[in-house]
């Protein structure tokens, strides 16, 4: 942690990567409940020197630094204090009140969790908000199954082998391996392929089933069993997720108690019975070569909620939530991997190996680490805001949203218009993700773009040559908006509310400053008073870029708009669009040549494709049907 990074945490709130301790005289007894809960959960800093009062921070010091640090770090180092070895970096702050110490704590590995004190399992604590909570049951219970070398999900059980299993489904399995995997069936009977692929297993001479085999192809009455719950819950709400409250009925309910396998197909099926875009499936498969992207998004999401949740966990239950312009997937269970890496390609630790296998045999479960990557990229197609994921360490849970929300707007575009620089498509997206956000990581802008994390990086340098954003923070992967930006596209700075579900982009953008004031015969000076602010376009502006897409002279536009007032036309309707970059003037360097025409710039261009989608997606069957 920098001075920086310290003085600007000491002006915030203490939450789940920050803990403040005032520690003047000696090493606090609490702090390795600290430890223990930043090691359990996500990593975080702990401060010393540093006195809370009534949700205020003031730097009291440490008196004797050395000996405070060295007990500190002699604790850390003794497994009768705390379980796991932790390679704690600390780093020492001279300030006028007093001296600081700022040690930052790793997460620890999965197999080293639970870290607990004093050599007692149920002194293992988690950080939630700013607190280190002692963990339940339960949650010892999770972090013991996550750390074993042996797999949940690959644990032989002691059942009948001539009963455990769905004919239907086995039958179904076998048939879409045959398909995706020509000529690999080559056993006689399903004893015989069930051995083959890992679902039975010997133990002591006799074959038994494993947990994976009950979970995707048992039969309802064992797997209802092995996992005393709902497989899934799928949920239909008419209102959106802003709206929801658990008292307000669902439209529709599904509750999933079978096999894996037959959940999938339920759930699928509950997915195009209420798509107002019903698309051909093959009923066999339950897949499509021309699958559009919002299935693919839905169909990776789902599959993953299935896979990856916690079967040991009983006292949770997967739920997809489809709402109005929003759909949301809740699992039991983390990830073992950071957000970051989800979205790089490549196999990744899971859970449950021995299912995710099962379903990647037979093409559910695409090629090993692009289910994650495989949603974002379907909903960047769509145009939409980047999904949202909340890995919560210390719940151990996953969350994951696909909202409906355009990324590029009419406001979004007449935004960038009035900048004054040229941005690519890539750039664009970041800017866009910018005006909403007010910062930005690397993981963000590869979620917004799929470039690699060197490419990403060279796209935010670019940026940041532009004015356009600058680095925050040590490690040089957080950006926020350039300061002389902020006032006129965060909502914070405007007093606008946040994102409303109308895709409006808040704040309100004005014309660029250093804009060049073209004054000709055909565009009247500036009024005084007149606000040439431009956010959103009117009908007849609508009109004119509809119309300006080739070189158009001003009588042609005012006879397409249906116009016969030239000063008021020009002052209304035409000029915001040429100080807000949306038209220019084919000849700028003669403003009075009797030969001036007026066309779209490359914004104008987009605006006018993003105002035809509009109206495509506003059809009946078009992409803004739908749950």
């Amino acid at each position: 942690m920098t001075r920086d990074e310290l003085l600007a945490r000491l002006q915030s709130i203490e939450w789940s990567d920050i803990e403040f301790k005032e520690a003047t005289w000696a090493a606090p007894r609490d702090a390795l409940e600290t430890v223990s809960a930043f090691a359990n959960t996500s990593g975080g800093h702990l401060v010393f020197g540093v006195k809370q009062s009534n949700g205020a921070f003031t730097v009291t010091g440490v008196t004797n630094a050395d000996e405070v640090q060295n007990t500190f770090l002699g604790w850390v180092r003794d497994q009768n204090k705390i379980s796991v070895f932790l390679p704690i970096d600390g780093s020492v702050h001279a300030l006028a009140e007093g001296t600081v110490l700022a040690f930052h704590v790793p997460e620890a590995r999965r197999n080293e969790k639970p870290v607990f004190l004093d050599r007692n399992p149920r002194k293992a604590h988690i950080r939630r908000g700013g607190r280190d909570d002692t963990c339940t049951g339960d949650e010892l219970l999770r972090f013991i199954r996550d750390a074993s070398t042996f797999r949940f999900d690959a644990e032989p059980l002691d059942v009948d082998i001539a009963r455990c299993f769905d004919e239907t489904t086995v039958r179904w399995y076998r048939a879409r391996f045959a398909v995706s995997n020509p000529g690999r069936d080559t056993a006689g009977d399903d004893t015989a392929f069930l051995r083959q692929w890992g679902f039975l297993v010997e133990q002591g001479g006799v074959l038994r089933p494993t947990r994976a085999a009950i979970l995707v192809l048992g039969s309802g009455e064992y797997v209802r069993q092995v996992l005393p719950r709902m497989v899934a819950d799928v949920q239909l709400y008419r209102h959106a997720s802003a709206d929801y409250d658990s008292a307000v009925r669902w439209a529709d309910r599904i509750s999933v108690e079978d096999n894996l396998i037959k959940a999938w197909q339920a759930i699928v099926e509950f997915y195009f019975r209420h798509s107002e875009r019903p698309f051909a499936v093959d009923v066999a498969t339950l897949r499509r070569d021309d699958d559009p992207p919002d299935y693919i998004s839905f169909r990776e999401a789902a599959i993953n909620l299935l896979i990856h949740q916690d079967f040991g966990d009983t006292t949770r239950v997967p739920v997809m939530r489809f709402f109005r312009h929003q759909t949301e997937f809740f699992n039991p269970g983390d990830a073992f991997t950071s957000r970051e890496q989800l979205l790089d390609p490549g196999d990744k630790e899971v859970r449950n190996p021995s299912v995710v296998n099962a379903f990647r045999r037979i093409g559910l479960s695409d090629q090993g680490g692009t289910g994650v990557r495989a949603i974002f990229d379907s909903w960047r197609r769509l145009g939409y805001l980047p999904p949202e994921i909340e890995n919560n360490k210390a719940e151990k849970s996953f969350r994951l949203r696909l909202r409906k929300e355009k990324l590029i707007t009419e406001a979004q575009l007449l935004a960038q218009a009035s900048l004054g620089v040229r941005l690519s498509e890539h750039e664009a997206d970041v800017f866009a993700y910018l005006s909403r956000k007010g910062q930005i990581d690397l993981t963000d802008v590869k979620a917004l773009t799929g470039l690699s994390g060197a490419d990403a990086r060279q796209l935010v340098q670019r940026l940041t040559v532009q004015a356009l954003l600058v680095a925050q923070g040590e490690g040089g992967s957080l950006f926020g908006l350039a300061e002389h930006l902020r006032a006129r596209f965060l909502p914070a700075a405007t007093g606008s509310s946040d994102i409303s579900e109308s895709n409006q982009t808040p704040g309100v953008v004005s014309t660029a400053e250093g804009a060049t004031e073209q004054v000709t015969e055909q565009v009247v000076p500036r009024q005084p008073g007149l606000d040439r602010s431009l956010d959103r376009l009117t009908e007849v502006q609508w009109r004119i870029v509809g119309h300006a897409d080739v070189p158009r002279s001003l009588a042609e536009l005012m006879v397409h708009t249906g116009y016969r007032q030239r000063p008021h036309f020009v002052a209304t309707h035409l000029e915001p669009l040429l100080t807000g970059g949306v038209l220019r003037l084919t000849i700028p360097d003669k403003p009075r040549s009797s030969q001036q025409r007026y066309v779209l710039t490359d914004a104008g261009v987009q605006l006018k494709l993003l105002r035809e989608q509009q109206q495509v997606d506003a059809q009946p069957g078009g992409e803004g049907d739908g749950h």
